[in-house]
C-alpha cells in the first residue's frame, strides 16, 4: 500500500528544508547587539550630563556638550542605514569605535579631562573593537583611545586656570621659602600621578586588544566547527532517513516484480511478441538490482573487510559498465603512488555509481552515449574525474547540487546528494565545474596519514 512518505513531492519537501542554524552568530543578531550598547553608551552619557547640569557641575560648555550628545545620537544611525554585506559591517564597527572615542574625548575635554572619573568610558569602544573586528584594526582603536587619552592629559583641565598660573599665583603671595617648595613638591606629585595615570591607560587599552579580541578570535573558530557539525549530523540524518525508504523499497518491490515475472513467463509460453521478452528482461534487471541492494545492506551489517580505493574503483567501474552496455566509457589512469584502504567501502562505490548514472544520463540526453574518466593516485590523495557531455549545468545549479535534494524534471537529486555525504564521510570533497560541453564532476578522497609515508 503507498503512504504518503513514498509521494516524491513529500520526500524532497522533508529533504531540501533548509538547516536550521542559530541566528545568535549572524551579523545582522551582531548588529543589533552593538547598536544595542551604542544606545546604552549614549543614555549614559546623557544621564551622567543631566545630572551634572542639575548638580551644577563645573563644564566648559553645556551648549557643547548638548551638541555633542545630539550629534553621538545622529552617529548610531549608520549601523541602521548602511548594513549591507559582512565586509560593509566591519568598516561601520570601525568608524562607529572611532566615532565613539572621538566624541567621548570632547566630552570629556568640556568636562575636567583626565580628572573626569567616567575617562575610563574610553576602555569600552576599545573593548567592543577587539570583540567585532580584525585583531590590527582592533590594535588600531586601542591606539587611538591612548591618543584621546594624551590629549586629554596634555591640554588639562579647561573648567579651570592653567596649572602653572595658579604656581605663580601662589609664589607671589606667599613670601615664605618654604611655602614655594611645598608648592613645587605638590606640582611634581601631580605629574608623577597623572604619568602613572597614563600608564595604567595604556596597558589596560592594549591588554584588553590583545586577550579580548584572541578569545572572540577562538570563540568564532569554535562557533564555526559547531555549525559545521551540525550541518553534518543533519546531512547524516537525511542520508539515514534515505537509506530506510530505499530498504522499504527494497523489501516491498520484491514480491511485485516476482509476481510480475511469473506472469510473464506464463504469457510468453502461449505467446511470441517480441515486447514481452523486452519485457522480462526489464523485470530480470529489477530483480537483479534489489538482490544488489539486498547484498550491500548484508555486507555493511556484517562488516566485510575493507577494499583499496584503487581496487574499487575498477570493481565499481566494470559492475556499472555491466548495467549500462549502452554507454562508451574512456578511462585515463595516472597511478603515482601506493593504493590505500577505504574505511567505508561500500559508501564510496554506492556513491560513485551514482554519479556515474547522473553523467550517463545527462550525455545521453545530449544525444552522446559517451563519458570520459580520469582516474589519479598520488601520494597524498586519491581523485577520479567523471566528465559527461550532456547540455552543461548553470553556477546557481552547480553551487546547489549535491547539497541538498533538489527537485528538478530529471528527479528529486538524491543520488547526488547521498553521493556527497558519503564522500564527505570519508574526509573526501565532491566539485563540479561546468565545462564548453558538459560537467566534470571531480570526487577526491585524501590518504590517512597513517599510510602517507
Amino acid at each position: 500500500m503507498q503512504t504518503a512518505a513514498w509521494q516524491p513531492s513529500f520526500l524532497c519537501g522533508v529533504m531540501a528544508q533548509k538547516l536550521i542554524i542559530s541566528t545568535e552568530l549572524s551579523p545582522q543578531h551582531q548588529l543589533r547587539h552593538f547598536a544595542n550598547f551604542r544606545w546604552g553608551l549614549i543614555a549614559f552619557t546623557s544621564i551622567a550630563a543631566i545630572a551634572g547640569w542639575l548638580l551644577d557641575y563645573q563644564v566648559s560648555s553645556w551648549p557643547l556638550i548638548g551638541l555633542i550628545l545630539l550629534t553621538h545620537i545622529s552617529t548610531n544611525l549608520i549601523p541602521i542605514l548602511f548594513a549591507g554585506s559582512e565586509k560593509q559591517l566591519v568598516h561601520i564597527y570601525t568608524i562607529s569605535c572611532c566615532l565613539d572615542i572621538l566624541l567621548l574625548g570632547c566630552l570629556l575635554l568640556l568636562s575636567g579631562g583626565v580628572s573626569n572619573g567616567l575617562v575610563a568610558l574610553l576602555l569600552l569602544p576599545v573593548a567592543v573593537a577587539a570583540v567585532m573586528l580584525p585583531g590590527k584594526v582592533s590594535y588600531l582603536i586601542a591606539l587611538l583611545a591612548i591618543m584621546a587619552y594624551s590629549l586629554l592629559l596634555l591640554i588639562g583641565d579647561l573648567t579651570i586656570p592653567d596649572l602653572d598660573l595658579l604656581l605663580q599665583q601662589a609664589q607671589h603671595a606667599q613670601h615664605n621659602g618654604h611655602m614655594h617648595h611645598l608648592s613645587s613638591e605638590a606640582g611634581k606629585a601631580f605629574n608623577q600621578h597623572m604619568l602613572q595615570m597614563w600608564w595604567a591607560f595604556t596597558l589596560s587599552a592594549l591588554l584588553i586588544s590583545w586577550f579580548v579580541n584572541s578569545q572572540a578570535n577562538l570563540i568564532r573558530l569554535k562557533s564555526q566547527q559547531i555549525s559545521a557539525l551540525q550541518q553534518q549530523q543533519v546531512r547524516h540524518e537525511h542520508m539515514l532517513a534515505l537509506a530506510t525508504f530505499a530498504a522499504n523499497a527494497a523489501h516491498d518491490l520484491a514480491s511485485p516484480i516476482q509476481t510480475m515475472s511469473l506472469l510473464v513467463a506464463e504469457i510468453s509460453a502461449d505467446n511470441d511478441n517480441p515486447a514481452l521478452n523486452d519485457l522480462c528482461q526489464q523485470l530480470n534487471r529489477c530483480q537483479q538490482i534489489v538482490r544488489q541492494l539486498r547484498a550491500d545492506a548484508g555486507s555493511l551489517r556484517n562488516n566485510e573487510q575493507r577494499l583499496s580505493v584503487l581496487a574499487l574503483t575498477e570493481q565499481q567501474l566494470q559492475r556499472w559498465l555491466n548495467s549500462r552496455p549502452d554507454i562508451d566509457l574512456v578511462i585515463k589512469r595516472s597511478l603515482h603512488a601506493a593504493d590505500f584502504t577505504l574505511p567505508d567501502s561500500q559508501g564510496f562505490g554506492a556513491a560513485l555509481i551514482n554519479i556515474l548514472d547522473n553523467a550517463a544520463d545527462a550525455s545521453l540526453a545530449n544525444n552522446r552515449a559517451e563519458l570520459s574518466v580520469s582516474i589519479t593516485l598520488q601520494l597524498s590523495h586519491f581523485s577520479i574525474g567523471i566528465r559527461d557531455f550532456g547540455e552543461g549545468l548553470s553556477d546557481n545549479r552547480l553551487a546547489e547540487l549535491g547539497e541538498m535534494p533538489q527537485q528538478s524534471e530529471q528527479g528529486l537529486g538524491i543520488g547526488q546528494f547521498l553521493a556527497n555525504v558519503s564522500i564527505e564521510r570519508l574526509g573526501g570533497s565532491v566539485s563540479r565545474s561546468s565545462l564548453d560541453n558538459g560537467t566534470l564532476t571531480l570526487i577526491a578522497i585524501p590518504r590517512p596519514k597513517a599510510e602517507q609515508t
